[in-house]
């Protein structure tokens, strides 16, 4: 990567930032195409975080996505959502125009949906499905699995109050909360369990959840990419369970953010070999390949 006057700046804000993989993703797909970007890993404290996307709009950055814990916080610094980000109260994706304005966009859905039809989980039509959290990755996992048709949707956090504000925000009566005191009960005759927690992420916190209760054709998704086995994956699969990490996640809601930006088609395949051999494994114990 040749870097000059010209170059467009591109970037990922979170607390923390460090793990993760976009910088490397985008960097691969401007450079396969030849453009004339670069994409920025920085680390923004909440604090901080109007500050910096005044300091990304005064220098005429294209973009810049965000993860924890900056996706709701971002919904009423925008000039502009669009239709996916409004419903939900989250954006994870910001473009920024030539004349300054802050487009929100919220990427997580199509990029989770992807995933999960990649993924060739088992049917979910009017299926039980427990959530782990109630965040803005929460928001996005919760509007794709009503676009896919669940039949009921449970919320389980450890700040209950949380859960049930996004099960009122999703203005469904499929989505309901329950408190973390009941994950057990709830996850009898669950057909999916999503982890959208910080739960396993490196450098951040472990744990593993008794996963005794799900039935034995139940499917986990733990939508943290690295370490490519979370002790939730490994748990699932010592339980006998398929399991699934977020690298398809992250790669299609990425190729989404990408195109927004740039109007270009990334390079899914060549960006998917990448980061595989950076999280050092497939994460996945039911198919050879993945896109997040």
């Amino acid at each position: 990567m040749f870097i000059d006057g010209k170059t467009r700046l591109l970037g990922v804000i979170g607390d923390p930032v460090h793990h993760s993989l976009s910088p490397a993703m985008h960097n691969l797909a401007c450079a396969e195409l030849g453009l004339n970007y670069c994409y920025l890993p920085m680390h923004v404290v909440p604090e901080n975080l109007r500050k910096a996307v005044e300091g990304m709009r005064a220098i005429g950055m294209v973009g810049f996505n965000a993860t924890i814990p900056h996706k709701e916080a971002l919904v009423s610094m925008m000039d502009e959502l669009d239709p996916v980000a409004a419903m939900i109260g989250a954006v994870n994706t910001v473009a920024i125009s030539s004349e300054g304005r802050l487009w929100g966009y919220n990427t997580d859905v199509y990029g989770f949906v992807t995933a999960l039809r990649e993924a060739h989980v088992v049917s979910l039509q009017d299926a039980s499905v427990v959530v782990l959290g109630a965040g803005g990755a929460a928001r996005g996992v919760v509007a794709g699995l009503l676009e896919l048709g669940v039949g009921r949707i449970v919320l389980v956090n450890r700040t209950e109050s949380r859960a049930v504000a996004l099960a009122a925000a999703s203005g469904s009566g499929l989505v309901e909360a329950v408190s973390w005191s009941v994950l057990s009960e709830v996850l009898e005759g669950c057909r999916l369990l999503v982890n959208t927690t910080s739960l396993g992420l490196s450098g951040v916190e472990s744990g593993v959840l008794d996963l005794s209760p799900l039935s034995d054709g139940a499917f986990v998704y733990d939508i943290v990419y690295s370490p490519p086995e979370t002790p939730l994956m490994a748990a699932a699969r010592a339980r006998g369970l398929r399991a699934e990490n977020g690298l398809g996640m992250l790669i299609h809601q990425g190729a989404r953010a990408f195109e927004i930006w740039t109007g270009r088609q990334m390079p899914v395949a060549r960006v998917e070999v990448l980061l595989r051999g950076l999280v050092g494994g497939s994460g996945s114990g039911s198919r050879s390949s993945s896109s997040r």
